[in-house]
This record gives C-alpha cells, structure tokens and sequence, in this order.
C-alpha cells in the first residue's frame, strides 16, 4: 500500500506542476459571467471575438458587438474563460463504469455516499458536497476511490489487463498507457508517458511484480488531475478561441451524459470532426438516444425546477392533516414530477409544454388532491398512470409538486411562490431578503393579519421600499392563489372571500394579462420568456459550476436560434451544445 501511495504522489507531480504553472495559475479557475465575459481588463483595455470567432481587440469600454450579435443583450456570446474544472463525484463514479463496469461503479457510489442525480443541486459543482476544487475530506473520497480502482485492477489482473496470468513487462506498460489515454480523455504526450512509466519502474525497483507495478500506475491514474479535473484551455490559455477537439469531446459528453465522451466522440476529435454545428448536431443526437442521457437530463431539469423541496417541506398538521400530507403522499408529489418531465422532454413534447401541458402522470394518493379519479389502466410498478388534469390545471405551475414545495408550515405563500417562478421559470435574479428591515416587516405582517393577500400584495407593491422588489414578483404569485398549501384547488380563501386570481405579469414576462395560472403559463409559453429561460438554464447546467444571466448575449444567441426549430427539448440540447458559449472560451488572465 505504501508503494502504491508513494507512487501517486511521485506520478502526480510531473503532470500536475506543468498544468498549474502554465495555465492554471495562469488563468485562474473561473470565470466572471456576463460582466466583461470572462476577460481579463486593464490598461491593454478588453479582447473579444469577432463574429467568426477570431480576436477583436479594442481598448477603453470594450469592443463593439460583433453585427451578428443582438443590441438588446449583455455581454458577448461567449459566456466563459478559460478555465480548469473539476468533475463533479457522479461523474467520476460514471467516468469509472467504461473501465470497470456497473458494479464496481455502484460499489464507489455506495461506498462514498454518492448523491443520485436526482438528489442534485443547480449547477451541479454549487452542491455544498461538490464545490469548485478539493478540499481535505473531498480529496480523501478522491483517492480512495483511485485506491480502490488499483486494487480492482490487481485481483483481477489476468482479464482486465488480458496480459494473462503470466504477464510480460510490455504488455502490462502497453495496458497502463492505453488506459491513461482513456480515462484522461486524449491521447498522451510523450512526457507524460515517461512519468507514467516511472511509476510502474518505481514499483519494480522496490520489489514489486507486474502485477503491482501495474496497480500502482492504475491507481496513479485515477488520482491524477488529468482524471479528477477538465481542461478548457483551447491551444492557448491566454487567447481567446475554441476548445481543443478532445476537450470539446468532454465538455459535451458529460454536459449531456453526465459521463465521459464514448469511442465515437473520441474518434470524431481525433480526426477533427467537432468544429461545426453540422458535425457536433449527430452525436448529440446519438447520446440523447441513450438511457443515461435522458436520466441526466431530466434529472437537470428537476434540480433547475427546484421540485425535490417538496420531499422537505413541512406543513402544520392543525392546518392540513396527515392523511391528506405526508412523506409519501409528498414522495408521489415528487414522482409525479418526475414522470410528467420525463413525457414532455423525450416523448413528442416541447418546451413550452413544461408549462401548459395537462398531460400527467398521478396515482391513487394524488387523485383525490387534483380532484380526479385514479388512472385504472396502464399502470406503472409505482402505480401511477397517466390523466388529462382538469382545466384549472396546466403545467408544472399547477402541479401539487411545485405548489406545495413553495408553500410556508402553514399556509400558502403569494411570495414564495412568486419568486420561485421568477427564478426557476423566467431566470430574474431574486432580490435578497432585507435583513436591516426584519423587525418592520414583522410588524407590518402582524398588521395585516385579517387582509386577502391581494390587499397584502398591493400594500407591498404600493409601498416604499417594498415595491421596488415586489412588483416584480407579487403578481406570479397571486396568479396561483387558487391553490391551497397542497396545491388544491379553490375559488375561496380560508375565510372564505373570493380569491381573484387575475394579474398584469411583470416586464419579465413582456406585461401581458393573465387571469389566472393556466392563462399565466400560456402567456409565457406564447412570449417566448419561459424557452428562453430554459436556454438559460440549459447552458447553466451545461458549465456545470455557474451561471449566465438570462440577458446575456449567450443566452439570447441560444434562444434566437432555438426559436427557429421544433421546439423540441433535443433541439434545445442541440442549440446549446453548438453554441460558442460551449465551444470556446475568452482568453485566461
């Protein structure tokens, strides 16, 4: 064991050093979203691309837009520097399942307490339990699964290496450098081979057999930065362009698989063949067919949504009752989401229909809660089934799920629920809560104890400072008041006044009357504003560590060309993947 560790270290610095010296410390890890794009400013003044993706350079404010480029948006449609960025521990449990199959992956997932994509934060690294780089418990995770992986290796040497039981020195050195080509995504350079011999020859020099020479570099491999982080350096930290082929391949495999690029991809790097939209469009095609894709994805989708909240949520039981509230009947809240989702991305569905489908999938613990009777007939193992929701109800809006997930212990929330669409459907940057004001806002709520929330939303959005925040929120909000804590159906309020559920929408969603939730989710379909959030939100995902505004040139080049197509959610993926927001980075400090 001490070999193997002493080995690791000797093989991780000659790799690593180079790549911290010459870029990383070079460009820092991240980028500044939507504010400069990611440029580095000073007295030289800013650098961006051109529109055909070469240098513009200019100094003072900045260049000039590029004449492809919308007016009506911020920044450049190149949303990221040059960076390195570390994948995410599904991904390096996914990275494991090529090289060592699904049972030792399932092991390390089980072994380190690996969370299911479902249980996911948005964007994936903004986990607590993920973050930007290793620290000391992320990394102890990080090497022991590369111990474990050696050790893989090494009891079952004969078949996984096929050197067979009686190996020779070449076959085995031949194996570890064709794996390290593998699990580093690219082929090695010829330095890099040399130090990854060194570790098999240190080995040796010890004593050590074949065999554990061979262990010693697998488990080097696995701890490698090579391994655990993702270069976007293109030909050049410090100039702006295009993603190298092999990094290209990356970034879209574990954008839309969550796992690394498959032979294919690589071949199609290899040979130069991911520069255009025209060549990158069939693989994502071919990956979206896969059933790990379309887990990713969806799983994407419901961590954006913000849905696995309601598995959390606590309501008072003097308020709702255990048997209309409970765990499971909030698990079946979250499952509902799940199936509805999943019908909408990959069965014929657009984009738009996430918010006015009445299509959904529910069981018998759901039905009474929407008002329906149980689906009877083509049943899943979960005993849910497919309905045709009532003409209250369209979209993820309505849904019990999403209603309920926003509700406060003891009531439904006009504002929690207003900024929850403000966020999660239309990508507006929620205010902060005003610490400074606590004290007078408690005060005015305690006031207001008898008023309808519409008298409460136009107290807000009539007063200083409140209205400067809650118009642009309020109204999303009270456009769902026809639904109880739950997410039931009602015309009255608890005491029973009229609820008017009508609203003038916000700016964000182009000021259009709703007069209620299913007229709401039809008036952000129809404008474009909830597709383009999506965008939004895709190439959030898609850069994994953070986001880029939905005002952002990005963004608006997305949705523009997205606009063109089927609307289709794979025309969506397609759109994003061909983005330059994907496929190039501005240039490194």
């Amino acid at each position: 064991m001490r070999s193997s560790t002493l080995a690791r270290a000797r093989f991780a610095a000659p790799l690593w050093l180079p790549l911290l010296a010459g870029a990383w410390l070079g460009i820092g890890c991240t980028g500044v979203i939507d504010g400069n794009n990611g440029r580095a400013t000073g007295a030289g003044g800013a650098t961006g691309l051109g529109p055909d993706g070469t240098p513009n350079g200019t100094s003072g404010a900045g260049p000039d837009k590029p004449p492809n480029m919308a007016a009506d948006c911020e920044g450049w449609d190149v949303a990221m520097s040059k960076r390195v960025i570390r994948l995410s521990f599904n991904q390096l449990a996914t990275s494991l399942r090529p090289v060592f199959g699904d049972e030792f992956a399932d092991k390390m997932v089980t072994d380190h307490a690996i969370k299911d994509p479902s249980e996911r934060t948005f964007p994936p690294l903004g986990d607590t339990d993920e973050g930007s780089s290793y620290i000391d418990t992320k990394w102890q995770t990080a090497d022991a699964i590369a111990t474990s992986a050696g050790q893989r290796a090494f009891d079952n040497f004969a078949s996984f290496t096929a050197c067979g039981a009686a190996p020779t020195a070449e076959c085995a050195q031949a194996f570890v450098v064709t794996l390290a080509e593998k699990v580093f995504r690219r082929p090695l350079i010829e330095r890099e081979k040399v130090s990854l011999l060194q570790v098999y020859a240190d080995v040796i020099k010890g004593a050590g057999t074949i065999q554990q020479a061979t262990r010693g570099s697998i488990a080097a491999i696995f701890s490698s930065p090579h391994f655990l982080y993702r270069t976007e350096l293109g030909a050049d930290s410090k100039v702006e362009g295009p993603l190298s082929q092999f990094e290209l391949a990356s970034q879209l495999s574990y954008f839309v698989t969550d796992g690394p690029p498959d032979d294919e991809l690589r071949a199609a790097a290899a040979q130069n063949k991911l520069t255009t939209a025209q060549e990158i469009g069939p693989h994502i095609d071919r990956m979206l067919a896969t059933p790990s894709a379309k887990l990713n994805l969806q799983s994407a989708v419901i961590a954006w949504l913000g849905i696995s909240k309601v598995l959390s949520v606590v309501i008072d039981e003097t308020k709702v009752p255990t048997t209309e509230f409970n765990s499971a009947v909030a698990a079946s809240m979250f499952h509902e989401t799940e199936l509805f989702v999943k019908d909408v991305l990959w069965n014929g569905g657009k984009v738009p229909d996430l918010v006015t489908s009445r299509r959904s999938f529910i069981n018998g613990k759901l039905a009474g809660l929407y008002g329906v009777t149980a689906p009877s007939a083509g049943l899943d193992a979960d005993g849910f089934g497919a309905i045709e929701l009532p003409a209250n109800r369209a979209g993820l809006l309505t849904s019990l799920g999403f209603l309920t997930s926003r509700s406060r212990t003891d009531e439904q929330s006009v504002v929690g629920r207003g900024l929850s669409v403000n966020d999660a459907i239309l990508c507006q940057q929620n205010p902060e809560f005003p610490a400074g004001l606590a004290e007078q806002i408690k005060a005015v709520n305690e006031m207001q104890t008898a008023l309808s929330e519409r008298e409460k939303a136009t107290y807000r959005d009539t007063t200083a400072p409140c209205s400067s925040c809650h118009l642009s929120f309020d109204p999303f909000g009270l456009s769902l008041e026809n639904f109880d804590t739950i997410g039931k159906f009602r015309t009255t309020d608890a005491q029973n006044r009229p609820i008017d559920a009508s609203v003038i929408l916000p700016a964000s969603a182009k000021n259009l009357p709703a007069a209620n939730a299913v007229e709401m989710g039809a008036a952000l379909a129809s404008s474009g504003a909830f597709s383009a959030c999506a965008a939004t939100k895709l190439l959030t995902y898609a850069l994994a560590e953070t986001g880029v505004k939905g005002t952002s040139c990005a963004t608006k080049a997305v949705s523009e060309s997205f606009s063109k197509t089927d609307l289709s959610f794979a025309a969506l993926v397609r759109e994003v993947a061909a983005s330059k927001t994907i496929t190039h980075r501005s240039k490194g400090m």
